[in-house]
């Protein structure tokens, strides 16, 4: 594979030898390729607005993959993270930490809307989209980073680390949902709207049209089950719920059809 093949990389972290560390998994993948690396959010920034002027067939950057530490001196990766798909909406960014947190992961996956349902940000791109992994530096090895960059770059689907989702289940402590509840999370994992899941669940209203009252009770009762919190307009956190259904039923081995 060329190095025009491989999936452009570049490294946001403000530790030399983490950093340093991350670039050199990159370069010993087979599908990946370090296009640069930065020390904090002014570097990250100054790289991407090198690249935009590079990439003149590209100007999105669609396709290329920044994976950034959450903690970047006085900086924060994932706000970092959102002002770069501003101005590319084309990147796919992941952020890499030491510990899982659910709480986090939440943050990562959130999309914020105004109180009229238009993004606060460019209107030019559609809506402010979350961020699309959050993975933990400790599995940041040359194969885990392929695995990633396969999900989020070539299938366009958002990544989260096997260990976030097991830190959120052992939180559950044994607790189930119950079978309309796990029916309803189901359809969520297959990226069906509410419309089209009570639609699958019989629910319809005297006209004979889909009925989404129960549906939106059922969606309400899965976000307190799995400690999903923020607002109901956020779709971030549909996305963090069908993760955590997968990880719950133990489909997380099995092709995913979350999109991002």
């Amino acid at each position: 594979m060329t190095n025009e093949q491989r999936i452009p990389v570049l490294v946001i972290d403000d530790t030399p030898i983490k950093r340093r560390g991350v670039c050199e998994f990159v370069k010993e993948t087979e599908t990946l390729n370090l296009q640069g690396q930065g020390a904090d959010a002014g570097e990250a920034l100054q790289l991407v607005e090198a690249m935009l002027k590079e990439q003149v067939d590209n100007p999105i950057l669609e396709g290329w993959l920044v994976f950034s530490d959450l903690r970047l001196g006085a900086d924060n990766g994932v706000e970092l993270g959102r002002t770069l798909l501003e101005m590319a909406p084309g990147l796919r960014v992941v952020i890499y930490t030491q510990d899982p947190s659910w709480a986090l992961a939440a943050e990562v996956f959130r999309q914020e809307y105004t109180r009229r349902g238009v993004p606060r940000s460019s209107r030019r791109h559609g809506k402010t989209r979350g961020l699309h992994g959050y993975v933990l530096f400790g599995n940041m090895l040359p194969e885990y980073l392929e695995h990633i960059a396969e999900k989020v770059v070539t299938h366009n689907e958002t990544y989260i680390d096997e260990e976030v989702l097991s830190f959120l289940l052992e939180r559950l402590r044994g607790e189930r949902l119950t079978p309309r509840q796990e029916e309803c999370a189901s359809l969520i994992a297959r990226g069906l709207s509410n419309d089209e899941i009570a639609t699958h669940m019989g629910f319809f209203n005297t006209k004979g049209l889909p009925n989404i009252g129960p549906v939106e009770n059922l969606v309400s009762e899965l976000y307190n089950f799995f400690t999903i919190f923020g607002a109901p307009s956020d779709p971030g956190r549909r996305v963090l719920l069908a993760h955590a259904y997968e990880a719950y039923a133990g489909l997380r081995g099995k092709p995913s059809t979350i999109q991002h």
